[in-house]
């Protein structure tokens, strides 16, 4: 269980941003229709939780192997070019993660430089945006993972005789 908490965590943390954006809304909605009071704070809140559980989300995707991908041509190929193409796949996917990066640390530099901060809440731009590289950079583990995993499949691919009945659709 500990194991699985770990492997699988920016899906619980998604999941808890995704929970208190709904939360949030809900209250608000409640505030606004039945008390005839709204919260001036509610919908900021709410659209930071919603793009936390969206970086989660993709996150979580790239460690269960769901992000966006052309799976007509996938499943066209053998075990071994599908591996090779997925690891392909991973590190075009690692350089877009280190492009992004490169370019939103300095926008973080400049909204801490500047005492940036949102309008209703006051919470510092910068802290918020903080967020981005930590998940562009859980992205970039993940991605490292699954192409060892991957690597490591296509070395077992390698070592079976040749007539083990694992050869798939267009083999190697």
């Amino acid at each position: 269980m500990k194991n699985k908490l770990i492997n699988e965590f920016e899906i619980y943390l998604g999941a808890v941003c995704s929970g208190t954006m709904v939360t949030i809304l809900f209250v608000q909605v409640i505030a606004r229709y039945v008390f005839n009071n709204a919260f001036s704070w509610a919908e900021e809140l709410a659209i930071i939780f919603f793009i936390l559980s969206i970086y989660f989300g993709a996150t979580a995707a790239v460690r269960r192997n769901q992000h966006l991908r052309l799976a007509i041509v996938l499943d066209s190929l053998g075990p071994k070019k599908r591996l090779i193409l997925e690891i392909i796949d991973n590190v075009f996917f690692s350089l877009f993660n280190i492009i992004i990066l490169w370019g939103i640390l300095p926008i973080i530099q400049k909204l801490k430089l500047n005492g940036t901060s949102t309008a209703v809440t006051d919470i510092p731009k910068w802290i918020i945006y903080s967020f981005l590289p930590v998940l562009f950079v859980l992205m970039l583990v993940r991605l490292y993972q699954d192409s060892i995993e991957k690597y490591k499949k296509i070395k077992e691919l390698n070592n079976q005789p040749q007539g083990s009945g694992q050869g798939g659709k267009g083999g190697f």
